[in-house]
């Protein structure tokens, strides 16, 4: 019967499998926002008074705007966080969030034009990180980032090992002895092709330099948490 190997298109499915674990949990971390954040930037983008006197206009004299794009900040210090192969930028997104206001808010014309401390463009929302009037906002953004980079830095750590896992054996039956719940990252087909495989020689689990308790833990609790 033929051996089932670790072709590329395997592998991929295996880290795609071992990726999903985490998703949900990156998730949870990336929209956790801190509700005032919204409101209170837009009233560090108006005065007080702009905002007043915007208030007694007439709803049809100014447009309303119910939500900004955040991506990060622009001329900030080029910190990261990082853990192995993987570094996370301390004042950068993965992608964007946003803020939604508490209601529509009035809304000024050629608002990317203004001195408000943000730079805007289509895909892009930076803040300004020399602006003072961000100064409340750098430490409540960087322990937000930091928590989203510690969600993705397990899933990250988790892939590197599964990758040591499958660079270390060219077939799948002797890395199911060395670590079992590599099973429950297989896809079916893989499964169903794995019956009676022989192997000739196996690198025994001792000898890996894995943390197999830990992967183990990770794919135990990704199924509880489901």
């Amino acid at each position: 019967m033929a051996t089932v190997r670790f072709s590329d298109t395997l592998k991929g499915e295996i880290r795609n499998n071992a990726k999903a674990m985490f998703q949900d949990k990156i998730q949870q971390a990336k929209d956790n926002v801190p509700a005032h954040w919204a409101d209170k930037v837009y009233e560090c983008f108006f005065p007080a008074e702009v905002r007043q006197k915007m208030a007694s206009l007439p709803d049809y004299v100014l447009r309303k705007q119910e939500y900004i794009e955040v991506t990060g900040w622009v001329n900030a210090p080029e910190d990261v966080w990082q853990t192995g192969d993987y570094a996370h930028q301390t004042w950068m997104l993965q992608g964007s969030i946003r803020l939604s206001f508490s209601k529509p808010m009035p809304w000024v014309a050629n608002f990317e034009q203004a001195d408000n401390g943000f730079k805007a463009s289509y895909s892009t929302g930076k803040f300004e990180y020399d602006d003072a009037r961000w100064d409340w906002l750098k430490p409540e953004f960087k322990e937000y980032n930091r928590k989203v980079f510690e969600a993705i830095n397990k899933q990250e750590t988790f892939l590197s090992s599964v990758n040591k896992l499958m660079e270390t054996y060219t077939t799948l039956a002797p890395a199911l002895k060395a670590w079992r719940p590599l099973w429950d990252l297989l896809p079916d087909e893989a499964k169903d092709r794995h019956k009676t495989v022989k192997e000739r020689k196996v690198v025994k689990a001792e000898e890996l330099d894995l943390d197999l308790n830990a992967m183990t833990s990770a794919v135990a609790l990704s199924k509880i948490t489901k």
